[in-house]
C-alpha cells in the first residue's frame, strides 16, 4: 500500500489502499467513489482523503429508522436491504432462542394448562377418596377450584387486553 501526502498534508488513499484498509473489493470501493473527485495523486492514480469518502464507501452507519425514516420510504433497493436484514435478524433470534415463535408460545401455554385443568378436576375426586370428605366438603371444594378457574381465565383476559391496548401483541412468525 503506498500512500503519499499533497497539497495540504493531508493523507490520501488509492482504490487499492481504501479497499485494503475498509475490507471491501476494490471494484465495489471504485463503484462507491463514482462521483467523487479525487483529492491528488498517489503513484500516479487518483486518490481522495478518508473523510472525502468513507460515508461513501462505508454508507452511514444509523439504522434509517433511527434517522426517523421509514424503511418504506426508502428507494426500493435500501428499502429491499432493510427487510431483508429485519428477516435475517428474526431468524438469528429465532435460532438463537431470543424469540420464540407464537405457535410454539401457544402450544406450550395450551399444554400447560391443560395439565393444569386436568389436575384441578382429580381435586375433589382425592379429596372424596383419599381424605374421606364428604359430599357437602366436596361440593364446596369443587365451588373453590371452580372459582379459581374464573378468576385465572378472568386475569388472562385482562392481560391480553392490555397487550392489545398498549401494542406488545406481535404477529406471529
Amino acid at each position: 500500500m503506498s500512500v503519499t501526502l499533497v497539497h495540504t498534508g493531508a493523507r490520501l488513499w488509492s482504490i487499492n489502499a481504501l479497499a485494503e484498509e475498509f475490507g471491501i473489493d476494490r471494484r465495489t470501493i471504485k463503484r462507491r467513489l463514482d462521483g467523487i473527485p479525487p483529492a491528488g495523486e498517489v503513484n500516479g492514480y487518483p486518490a481522495w482523503r478518508l473523510r472525502d469518502v468513507a460515508i461513501a464507501v462505508m454508507g452511514p452507519q444509523v439504522s434509517p429508522v433511527l434517522n426517523g425514516v421509514d424503511p418504506d420510504d426508502l428507494p426500493p433497493k435500501e428499502r429491499l436491504d432493510h427487510y431483508r436484514a429485519e428477516r435475517e435478524r428474526i431468524k438469528w433470534e429465532a435460532e438463537q432462542r431470543i424469540s420464540i415463535p407464537a405457535p410454539e408460545v401457544e402450544q406450550v401455554v395450551a399444554t400447560a394448562f391443560k395439565a393444569l385443568s386436568q389436575g384441578l378436576d382429580t381435586i375433589p375426586d382425592v379429596l372424596e377418596n383419599d381424605c374421606a370428605l364428604g359430599a357437602a366438603e366436596v361440593e364446596k371444594a369443587i365451588e373453590v377450584i371452580d372459582g379459581i378457574r374464573e378468576g385465572l381465565y378472568q386475569q388472562l383476559l385482562e392481560v391480553c387486553g392490555n397487550m392489545e391496548q398498549n401494542g406488545d401483541a406481535r404477529e406471529p412468525g
